[in-house]
């Protein structure tokens, strides 16, 4: 069984390591297709939830560090 390891680096080179299996037929095209589109659609959508919360969570530091206290 093959794997994907996928690692996300940010700015300051903080990294996410994320692994994904391929399951199915790997010996024929139509199996290694299966197995790459279920990847991608198991995969993409983690990795940009991921992305889009550390996003978020700069976003917020930044805000709180120009808002005056009140």
């Amino acid at each position: 069984m093959a794997k994907i390891r996928l690692i996300v680096e940010d700015d300051e080179g903080n990294q996410t390591e994320q692994t994904f299996l391929l399951e199915g037929d790997l010996e024929h095209l139509d199996g290694i297709e299966s197995a790459v589109e279920d990847f991608r659609l198991d995969a993409l959508p983690k990795i940009e939830k991921a992305l889009l919360e550390a996003a978020q969570a700069k976003r917020i530091a930044q805000e709180k560090k120009t808002v005056p206290d009140r």
